[in-house]
């Protein structure tokens, strides 16, 4: 099976094209140039299905539904079920929670089969737990490091663009200050999770799983053992498309 993979971000729109499970290609765009995107898949051969993680706005929606046109295929555009490949989705209305969370979630399950916090680091930082019966148990969103550095330049007029800052455990200057809590804060929120989990499971997170675009500026401060997965959500968006051909 030949698949196409787009996982429509906040920012960056990250494409995959498998063949029987295997990458064969795979490419990052900004979401102001998806125009780039005609050529890119017009030089692919056609897929036999195309399968769509989408959690930006209604314009990209629309520009993507035009892309899509290079083939007379019906996209798949996720939306999270109460449960599937092994995964049982505790959210409230199952179909609120990011199409991209449960790919990165249902990817996790099926790569360990044991509790996992599930960290993706972007324009927003989600930080989700699965459980060691395969139950998304929930999880946050905080604004990513990229965010949260844009909100206080535009609160303050504190210029954090030419990297005049690096990270201090005692800042003695603004811009060091600045840096070094946004990076706690990101930090803290993560061992924060899963010190509740410990607390009210009564059991460890076994695996730490971090991706995302943002999250090389985390890594260095992480005090735990963790694993680096690149292209989580896509991962999971090939398990869904594989689970939807059998159904």
């Amino acid at each position: 099976m030949y698949c196409l993979a787009v996982d429509s971000g906040n920012s960056f729109l990250k494409w995959a094209f498998f063949k029987n499970g295997r990458k064969l290609a795979l490419n990052t765009v900004c979401n102001r140039e998806l125009h780039q995107l005609d050529t890119d898949w017009r030089s692919l051969r056609q897929p036999d299905t195309i399968i769509v993680s989408h959690v930006s706005g209604h314009d990209i929606q629309i520009q993507l539904a035009q892309l899509f046109k290079i083939w007379n295929i019906q996209p798949y555009w996720i939306e999270p079920l109460p449960k599937q490949c092994g995964v049982i989705n505790n959210y409230t209305d199952p179909k609120q929670l990011g199409s991209d969370r449960w790919a990165a979630l249902i990817a996790s399950w099926n790569k360990f089969h044991e509790s996992c916090l599930v960290v993706n680091v972007g324009t927003a930082q989600t930080i989700d737990v699965l459980s060691r019966d395969g139950v998304f148990l929930g999880g946050i969103i905080v604004p990513g490091p990229y965010t949260l550095k844009n909100s206080i330049q535009f609160a303050t007029q504190i210029n954090l663009k030419n990297d005049n800052y690096c990270y201090q455990n005692f800042p003695t200057n603004t811009t060091d200050a600045i840096y070094s809590g946004i990076i706690d804060a990101l930090v803290g929120s993560i061992e924060r999770t899963m010190r509740l989990f410990q607390q009210y499971q009564g059991y460890s997170i076994k695996h730490c799983l971090i991706s995302g675009g943002g999250h090389a500026e985390l890594l260095p401060h992480l005090e735990f053992k963790y694993t680096v997965i690149e292209n989580l959500v896509l991962d999971g968006m090939l398990l869904i498309a594989q689970d939807t051909e059998r159904t």
